[in-house]
């Protein structure tokens, strides 16, 4: 099949018949739009659990063209599941997006024209209107001030804000490694650290509507720990032996080649 232009990449953790609700205004924004798209539906889910969405996702995916299913068990969080679509994802612009509908899917396409008009690395939304409650607004803003004070990542403000589009090279220079809802954070410290432009765009986010948060007092303890390993340099997804190993290894091989 041909590359597509667009690879979007809907997560889908425990939607189960909620997917549609999400999938469906998206893939016809998408049909709509003219771009050469994939529409990658992560559907991973926990062995032995009984977790829907893998079905769903499937009976989606037979009914609509250009959709392409992700369903492994899982072996990680949000980062782990969003690697899994990006790694299969085959367009030369990737974004993703939660497939939670709190943002509305129509950003998607907003998120890849700025790539594509910006030329900039990385495009990701920043939630100016905000309908999830005050105390999710109040613990964003605490953690995006945090944030700014430990990296000093001036310029930008919403860090898990989406959807996040990357152009292809981009995405391949971060080596993303977080297996957990630091991934994130993990995007928009590896692109500042290389110098990828990232370009923020507003968007709404919504009150849930299906389906309870699957954020909560371990998630903001994990987002803690991970900041502090992070700023100390004791983050094992920051660049390290393992990288200075692949990086060894692609010398050896084209010198033998």
């Amino acid at each position: 099949m041909p590359v597509p232009e667009l690879s979007v990449v809907l997560l889908c953790y425990r939607a189960e018949e909620a997917l549609a609700s999400v999938a469906e205004p998206l893939h016809r924004e998408l049909q709509a739009s003219g771009i050469p798209y994939e529409l990658i539906l992560v559907a991973n889910s926990w062995a032995g659990g009984r977790d829907r969405t893998p079905v769903e996702a499937e009976a989606f995916a037979r009914s609509h063209p250009n959709v392409v299913v992700v369903a492994r068990p899982k072996a990680g969080d949000m980062g782990w599941d969003l690697r899994s679509g990006l790694e299969t994802a085959r367009g030369t612009h990737l974004v993703y997006l939660d497939g939670d509908g709190q943002v509305p899917t129509m950003f998607v396409l907003e998120t890849y024209r700025c790539l594509r008009t910006t030329g900039a690395g990385i495009v990701k939304g920043r939630r100016q209107i905000r309908e999830d409650g005050s105390i999710r607004t109040l613990t964003s803003l605490g953690f995006n001030v945090l944030f700014r004070l430990l990296f000093r990542t001036k310029g930008l403000w919403d860090v898990n804000g989406q959807p996040k589009g990357f152009t292809r090279a981009a995405w391949e220079r971060l080596d993303l490694r977080t297996d957990d809802w630091f991934t994130d954070a993990e995007i928009v410290l590896k692109a500042r650290a290389a110098g990828i432009e990232i370009v923020e765009i507003p968007v709404r986010f919504q009150a849930r509507q299906a389906g309870g948060s699957h954020v909560g007092p371990d998630t903001v303890w994990e987002f803690l720990v991970n900041l502090a390993r992070w700023r100390l340099g004791r983050h094992p997804a920051l660049p390290g032996p393992r990288s200075f190993r692949a990086t060894a290894r692609a010398a050896i091989d084209r010198f033998r080649g």
